[in-house]
């Protein structure tokens, strides 16, 4: 009899479960909305919203927390030279968190801000920016070039990581004659 009541029980407390995912102290108002948090590598980044419903379009900022109405979403983060979307289901009442994966940082501290640098992936070159910014670049490791008046300095198995900021300092030594 214990076996059967316990069973019952476990039965049917695993079936009324969906029924506790709307939290029941939420305001009325709040019951047919759920958050989007969307994590990009930068904060200048941009996303955009598209309830797959309604067809609406909501650009928002890069982690911040926006309610928006239940249903399926389609996410888009441009991030400079490349685009990430996926598609998400936002709850009532839940958050629902996109992380942009595969993509880091390359920050190259160089003594001119105008110094050139080059990445590149074997002997592809994969991106070319003044050391006066910060590259988002997929996940990997790259041999970096930075390009200083007629000489270069370069750096090589340059790892860069998911979601952070790799730092690269540059020293040279200037030839006296």
């Amino acid at each position: 009899m214990k076996k059967i009541s316990l069973a019952l029980f476990l039965s049917l407390s695993l079936t009324s479960l969906s029924a506790f995912a709307l939290d029941p102290l939420a305001p009325r108002a709040q019951r047919s909305q759920g958050m989007i948090f969307v994590r990009t590598p930068q904060a200048s980044d941009t996303v955009t919203i598209t309830n797959i419903g309604t067809g609406a379009t909501e650009s928002i900022a890069p982690e911040a927390l926006q309610w928006v109405a239940v249903g399926d979403y389609t996410v888009s983060a441009k991030m400079q030279d490349y685009n990430y979307t996926q598609k998400v289901t936002v709850q009532p009442t839940e958050r629902t968190d996109v992380v942009v994966p595969g993509f880091g940082n390359l920050k190259v501290n160089s003594i001119s801000p105008s110094d050139q640098v080059e990445v590149y992936k074997g002997t592809t070159l994969a991106a070319k920016f003044p050391a006066s910014q910060t590259k988002v670049l997929p996940e990997g490791r790259y041999n970096v070039k930075v390009i200083v008046g007629k000489q270069f300095v370069t750096h090589e198995n340059v790892s860069i990581v998911t979601n952070t900021t790799r730092q690269m300092d540059v020293s040279y030594k200037m030839d006296v004659k």
